[in-house]
C-alpha cells in the first residue's frame, strides 16, 4: 500500500514495467495468496474433517513461499531475470507442497460439496499459474515462447487472478456467507455449476491467449462473465434472505461485488481495445486496480474481520495463554474509515487512469494507501496476540465477562 502512490506514474505510461510487475506481485503473492493460503490451512481441515496429512510439509511450504515471493519481487524490481526465474521455481515447489496437503483434504469431497469442489479446482489453477509464471520468467532470459509477450502475460494473469484467486473466493464465500448472514436459504444447486463454468471459461481463455486453441478469447470471456454474474446473483439472493443486519464484513463484500462488476466490464472492453495502445494501457491499469484492490482486497478484508480474531483466540487457547474475547481483539471504530478510504480511493484511481488525469489517479492512490495502512496497523495488532501471551489493556479489567460464545473461533 505504501508504494502504490509511487508507481501510478509508471502505470499511466505503460503497465508492463519492472516496478509495476514488482508491486503487482507484492499484492498477488505477498498479500492475496498468503491470506488465502492461511485461511485455507485453517478452514479446509475443519470443513472436510480431515487433518493435514503432512503438517511438517506445510511449514516448509510457508518458508519456501516467503523466500520465493520475496526473491521474485526483489529481482523483478531491479529487472534481473535469471534470479527471477530461480525464485519462480521455488514458488512452484511451494505451490506443489501446498497442493499436496489441500488435495488430501479436499479430494474425497470432489463434486460432493460446492466449496470443496471449487477449492480443488482453484488449487490446480494455482499450480498452473505458478508454472506458467516460471516459463514466462525463463522466456525473459532465453526467448523461446511464441506469440505476443502481452497475450502470454495476460494468460498467466487470468489463470492466477480468476482461476486461483477468484475461484477460491467464490468457493469460500459459498461456505461462509450463509453462516455470516444466517440466511434462510440453502445454497442453490446452480452454485456448483457456476464454479464449473468459471473454471471452464478461465481454462479456455488461458489457452486461447497462449494460442494453443482457437475460438477466440471473446467466447471464453463471455463464459467467465456469465459465471461471475451468476455468482453475484447467488450472493444477492443470500443477502436478500438474511436474518441479521449488514455489518462491515458484508459491506466490504457488497463493495467488492460492485468492483467485480466494474472490472468485468473493463476486462471485456479489452477484447476490442488494444492493451498496447495508450487508452488500452490505461484501461488495463484500471482493470487491475478494480480487480485486485476493489474486488479481491475488499473480500479479504471483510472476511478477515470475521475469521482472524477467531484464529488468534484458538491459538491462545492451545498455548494455554490468558483467554481473550473476540471483541477485545477487534478495533471496530476503524472499520468505517478503512471501508470509505479504500473504496473511494479505488474508484478515484481507476477513474483517473481511464480519463488520463494523473493528478486524480495520484489522489486515489494516496487515499488507497491511507486506508490500507490503517487496516494493516489494526490487523497487525489483532494478529500479534497469537505470538505474545500479553493481553490488551481493556482485557485487564477484573469485571470483564468472557462468554463461551465469544471464545468460539
Amino acid at each position: 500500500m505504501a508504494v502504490v502512490p509511487l508507481v501510478v506514474g509508471d502505470l499511466v505510461d505503460f503497465f508492463y514495467q519492472p516496478r509495476i510487475l514488482a508491486v503487482t506481485h507484492t499484492f498477488t503473492l505477498g498479500w492475496i495468496s498468503s491470506a488465502i493460503m492461511g485461511v485455507m490451512y485453517r478452514v479446509v481441515p475443519v470443513m472436510t474433517k480431515r487433518p493435514l496429512r503432512f503438517p511438517r510439509l506445510a511449514r516448509w511450504q510457508f518458508w519456501l513461499f516467503e523466500f520465493g515471493a520475496t526473491g521474485l519481487i526483489t529481482h523483478m524490481l531491479i529487472g534481473v531475470w535469471e534470479p527471477t526465474w530461480m525464485a519462480a521455481a521455488v514458488i512452484v515447489l511451494s505451490a506443489a507442497f501446498f497442493a499436496v496437503n489441500m488435495l488430501y483434504c479436499l479430494g474425497p469431497a470432489w463434486h460432493k460439496g460446492v466449496a470443496e469442489t471449487g477449492m480443488c479446482m482453484s488449487v490446480m489453477f494455482l499450480l498452473t499459474a505458478a508454472s506458467l509464471g516460471l516459463v514466462l520468467a525463463l522466456d525473459k532470459s532465453y526467448g523461446f515462447l511464441p506469440g505476443s509477450v502481452l497475450t502470454n502475460l495476460a494468460s498467466h494473469a487470468h489463470l492466477a487472478a480468476l482461476g486461483w484467486v477468484s475461484l477460491t473466493i467464490c468457493s469460500v464465500s459459498y461456505r461462509m456467507a450463509p453462516a455470516f448472514l444466517l440466511s434462510e436459504l440453502t445454497l442453490p444447486r446452480v452454485a456448483m455449476w457456476q464454479l464449473y463454468g468459471l473454471a471452464t471459461g478461465v481454462t479456455g481463455l488461458g489457452l486461447s491467449l497462449l494460442g494453443w486453441i482457437g475460438g477466440g478469447a471473446s467466447i471464453w470471456s463471455g463464459i467467465i462473465m456469465l459465471a461471475l454474474l451468476a455468482y453475484v446473483g447467488i450472493l444477492q439472493t443470500l443477502v436478500r434472505n438474511r436474518r441479521i443486519s449488514i455489518d462491515w464484513t458484508m459491506r466490504h463484500a457488497l463493495a467488492g461485488i460492485v468492483c467485480l462488476l466494474l472490472s468485468v466490464g473493463l476486462g471485456f472492453s479489452l477484447l476490442w481495445i488494444d492493451p498496447g495502445s495508450a487508452i488500452g494501457n490505461r484501461v488495463a491499469g484500471a482493470y487491475g486496480v478494480m480487480g485486485l484492490l476493489g474486488w479481491v482486497t475488499n473480500l479479504i478484508i471483510g472476511m478477515s474481520y470475521k475469521l482472524f480474531p477467531g484464529f488468534v483466540v484458538g491459538v491462545r487457547e492451545r498455548r494455554g495463554w490468558p483467554k481473550l474475547a473476540i471483541a477485545e481483539l477487534s478495533l471496530l471504530r476503524c472499520r468505517p474509515l478503512v471501508f470509505t478510504l479504500l473504496n473511494a480511493g479505488v474508484l478515484t484511481a481507476a477513474g483517473g487512469l481511464i480519463s488520463d488525469q494523473m493528478a486524480v489517479a495520484q489522489l486515489g492512490a494516496l487515499v488507497i494507501a491511507l486506508g490500507g495502512l490503517i487496516y494493516v496497523a489494526v490487523m497487525a495488532r489483532t494478529l500479534s496476540y497469537a505470538y505474545r501471551a500479553s493481553v490488551p489493556p481493556a482485557a485487564s479489567d477484573p469485571f470483564r465477562i468472557l462468554s463461551g460464545d465469544s471464545q468460539r473461533p
